[in-house]
């Protein structure tokens, strides 16, 4: 057995004034939550428990893992992913839940403390986790919202990754109504309610500006494939090339318009292999799979008060790195 490296980082609660805060809005926890490491990303108590079984999690050369910050294009990432690597399978697509074909390894740390689970809800957002990784069948194929620094330290070096970052305020608007639809904070939350935390890094996996500028550091890894997820909407057959070749598949133009096709937004929403039970109406944004549009944020900052707020973030998003989010027109 390998031997148990210590967790690298720091783990502290957030000041009484901030858990004061975040408590208005985050339902069902009783301990501080807490901050990790120099960036300070922002976490439920749940997770600094297990951050270090987190970072010991073996890694295997045939493991596939897609690593993103929430609400980047995960989902559809994932789907596109799955079906490269396992030869256009779309019976076992079809067959079982991405929630079962991609274990979702933090997800437990995120629990309520107060709240118990739903009976019916069971496998919702994952069949296996940090727990039980190491049980599975090879490949593995795993999905994190865990900042790469945080993860095993020998997973670039080990095994196929791919990271998807997206807008960030297209992140925040869509994050928001996630919070809502998976009950961490009430139907009445306004955005401007979320908006105000998020840019204060109070927000589940916050800081985004770290999360994604330590990924897009080791973007030329040559186990690192980094996305956004505006080049998908703008060519996802290019994508599909570029996923096809990084994971050493050969497919024909035929076989991969289809794969196209079948990652279309709309058929995405339609699957009901990828998107969540939980799903609003399907004119509410409260949804799993939402708009599936860029520079939808626009809607929300709806005042100049919060456009200046929105064009400060982005500066200092940008600010010292060579990153430039693609424009979809």
């Amino acid at each position: 057995m390998a031997k148990r490296i210590p967790f690298p980082f720091d783990i502290k609660n957030v000041t009484e004034d901030e858990d004061k805060l975040v408590k208005k809005y985050y339902k069902g926890y009783v301990r501080p939550f807490i901050k990790v490491g120099p960036k300070e990303y922002f976490w439920m108590a749940g997770y600094g428990d297990h951050a270090e079984d987190i970072y010991n999690l073996g890694v295997r050369s045939d493991d596939i893992w897609v690593v993103s910050f929430s609400r980047s294009g995960t989902t559809w990432l994932q789907e596109l992913v799955w079906l490269v690597a396992n030869d256009l399978d779309y019976t076992g697509a079809a067959k079982d839940p991405l929630t079962k074909r991609f274990a979702f390894i933090e997800y437990p740390t995120q629990a309520s403390e107060v709240r118990k689970p739903s009976v019916s809800g069971g496998h919702s957002a994952t069949w296996n986790d940090y727990r039980d990784l190491h049980t599975l069948p090879s490949p593995r194929y795993v999905k994190s919202h865990v900042n790469l620094d945080c993860l095993p330290p020998k997973l670039l070096d080990t095994a196929k990754v791919f990271y998807i970052a997206r807008h960030p305020l297209d992140v925040a608007v869509s994050f928001h109504f996630m919070h809502i639809l998976f009950r961490y904070f009430d139907d009445g939350v306004q955005f401007k309610e979320f908006w105000d935390l998020y840019k204060r890094n109070l927000v589940l996996h916050a800081p985004l500006s770290a999360h994604v500028h330590e990924a897009w550091l080791k973007r030329n890894h040559p186990n690192m494939m980094f996305l956004f997820y505006e080049d998908m909407q703008m060519d996802l057959r290019k994508v599909i090339d570029r996923v096809t070749t990084f994971l050493g598949k050969e497919y024909t133009d035929e076989q991969k318009d289809k794969l196209a096709a079948h990652l279309t937004f709309d058929n995405m929403k339609k699957n009901n292999k990828v998107k969540t039970s939980t799903d609003a109406d399907d004119d509410s944004e409260i949804k799993f799979l939402r708009k599936g549009k860029s520079g939808n944020w626009v809607k929300y900052f709806d005042t100049e008060e919060l456009v200046k707020e929105a064009e400060e973030y982005m500066r200092k998003y940008l600010e010292n790195t060579d990153m430039v989010f693609p424009t979809v027109n």
